[in-house]
């Protein structure tokens, strides 16, 4: 389970801001009993299940979905990589004239394997500056390695994978078969490191999608409803307050010809060239999957199907959802969900929070961005589960939490939507007059 995750000189983000999935103990809303998983260990009472982070159109949501993404890009990437690529690939907050006055870092908290371990990795110009990995087995938290560059530090005892991989260069230890910009970590874990192994699973369990399209998880879930049984059978029981009783997958042949008519290129090789790959294209199948949804005809009981196409983009997203959804519960994952509520409905999105509160019983965790100020609500969510993201005169952006607003800790209402949209947390573009806004719509600014 993710307990905390720092980012720092990274796109919008310059100086350090942290998401923290610690439930806060003043914090005593109702909806608790489904949003906490009790830890009791290691310092850590109780870890939120889920959090909601809101702001503003450019505010910087999508950058901290991003740079999680980035980092896990970096750690489970970076040995397919050919060249530095993926190092260069962390863009630093580029407005100030030293970019890297600090390095672009992320560093994660998260419990795994009955340990909590702490990892983090600070990169300048394409290379790596620092990486660090500290775990907590009992009650005191305990270094396994600090890198330093090209040179390392890290714990004999605890640690010993490192050793085949670092030679003693006097008072130091040397980093072998490791480039400037390949995480340590990584390698380690690729011959099967212990600990190491634990960091890099835990980070292959992060999904990270967007919700602006279905692109990244569309087929992955058709490809659930053909080959678990258990999933069909769990969303068809969810997709019936949809008036959708079942799903029909066959797979169909589409042919991909090229454009008929006589080639008129002068070099006879190219010719040839061209009408082979013309000949191939147009015997060649490509076959792809036809989905349609089994309807209820309430007057005569008879089901019949329509294509999947035919409803709305809302449900077709809430079905593609749902096998993410079930996948990070089932194996106890992190999903982080990039605008979330795009093409739902507010009690969709609310009915999606509520299924996911109810049916995660394990370590699976949710994390979401939006802009339904209907969602800021305590019957979803506490008020340590809300988040704001908001640009400040710098135009850096700066991530906090609801909680921080104590004169809302006795609040009886159980909206804070309205607070949210007269500006009082911040994380909303305002304008400073509504004769300025309607000067701006007239076109006269």
């Amino acid at each position: 389970m993710l307990i905390d995750y720092s980012v720092q000189n990274y796109c919008s983000f310059n100086t350090r801001q942290e998401l923290s999935m610690l439930a806060s103990t003043s914090t005593k809303e109702e909806c608790a009993l489904n949003n906490l998983k009790e830890v009791n260990a290691f310092g850590v009472k109780n870890v939120l299940k889920s959090s909601a982070i809101f702001g503003a159109n450019g505010s910087g949501k999508t950058n901290l979905a991003e740079s999680l993404k980035r980092l896990q890009m970096l750690i489970l990437g970076s040995l397919d990589s050919v060249g530095d690529s993926v190092t260069h690939q962390i863009l630093p907050f580029l407005l100030k004239e030293d970019y890297f006055d600090v390095p672009s870092e992320f560093e994660v908290t998260f419990l795994a394997e009955g340990n909590l371990y702490r990892y983090g990795i600070a990169i300048s110009e394409g290379e790596i500056a620092e990486e660090w990995l500290y775990w907590t087995k009992s009650s005191r938290e305990t270094l396994l390695f600090h890198r330093d560059g090209q040179t390392v530090n890290y714990n004999q005892r605890s640690f010993s994978e490192a050793k085949l991989f670092t030679k003693r260069d006097g008072d130091t230890w040397l980093l072998e078969k490791t480039k400037e910009f390949v995480p340590f970590i990584s390698v380690l874990s690729q011959f099967d490191g212990e600990k190491s192994s634990v960091v890099t699973d835990w980070f292959a369990k992060v999904n990270i999608i967007s919700g602006l399209t279905d692109r990244g998880f569309k087929d992955f879930t058709i490809g659930l409803f053909e080959k678990d049984s258990n999933f069909r059978e769990w969303a068809v029981e969810i997709l019936k307050s949809f008036q959708i009783y079942d799903l029909n997958v066959v797979e169909v042949e589409k042919s991909l010809p090229l454009p008929k008519g006589k080639n008129s290129l002068e070099n006879e090789e190219l010719n040839d060239a061209l009408s082979k790959l013309q000949g191939y294209l147009e015997n060649t199948k490509v076959k792809q999957k036809k989905v349609d949804v089994v309807k209820l005809d309430q007057k005569t009981g008879e089901h019949y199907s329509i294509p999947l196409s035919f409803e709305s983009e809302g449900t077709q997203k809430l079905l593609y959802l749902l096998g993410p959804l079930y996948d990070v519960i089932v194996n106890d994952e992190i999903l982080f969900v990039d605008e979330f509520d795009n093409k739902f409905h507010t009690l969709l999105c609310k009915f999606i929070i509520d299924l996911y509160n109810k049916n995660n019983h394990g370590n699976s965790q949710l994390i979401i961005t939006c802009h339904d100020t209907n969602l800021l609500t305590n019957e979803l969510f506490r008020r340590d589960q809300i988040w704001f993201v908001e640009k400040n005169g710098s135009n850096e952006s700066e991530l906090y939490s609801l909680v921080e607003y104590k004169e809302h800790y006795t609040r009886k209402d159980d909206s804070y939507s309205k607070d949210y949209l007269s500006g009082k947390y911040g994380a909303i573009p305002l304008f400073s007059s509504v004769a300025i806004l309607e000067e701006m719509l007239n076109g006269k600014r």
